[in-house]
């Protein structure tokens, strides 16, 4: 069975790449996060250059290089992290990513705008800090 509600896979790496970096309190390897999440080195390379341009992580070249948190963990939200990947969330958008919907009223009523709202309220209210342990 699939999920119903669907993140990328770029947010999700995003996201969980960011949320090892605050578990490892220091430098990680991309290497060493493809091994944790399974991905490939490649993607998400692109993915934390991506961060990285949103100033939310810092990179290190060379054989001891990698990336680390460019701000303390209780600092950075899970909404910025999101937003750093996808852009600027859009909490009335339809799912036919349309303006306006072909029915006098949505199929769905109120439930996806309450859905998105719900999802970036919870996304902005937690940090890193909030959803891992802390630093060994």
């Amino acid at each position: 069975m699939r999920n119903v509600i669907q993140i990328s896979e770029a947010a999700s790496l995003a996201l969980h790449g960011m949320g090892i970096l605050a578990m490892c309190g220091g430098r990680v390897s991309v290497q060493e996060i493809a091994e944790k999440t399974g991905a490939s080195e490649a993607h998400l390379s692109k993915v934390f250059q991506r961060l990285s341009r949103a100033g939310l992580v810092n990179s290190m070249r060379g054989p001891k290089g990698g990336f680390a948190l460019a701000r303390p963990a209780e600092e950075i939200t899970l909404l910025e992290i999101f937003t750093a990947i996808e852009g600027d969330p859009r909490p009335e958008a339809c799912l036919l990513s349309k303006g306006r919907c072909i029915f006098n009223d949505c199929l769905f009523g109120d439930l996806i705008p309450e859905i998105n709202r719900r999802f970036l309220d919870h996304l902005s209210q937690k940090t890193l800090a909030t959803i891992v342990p802390p630093a060994k």
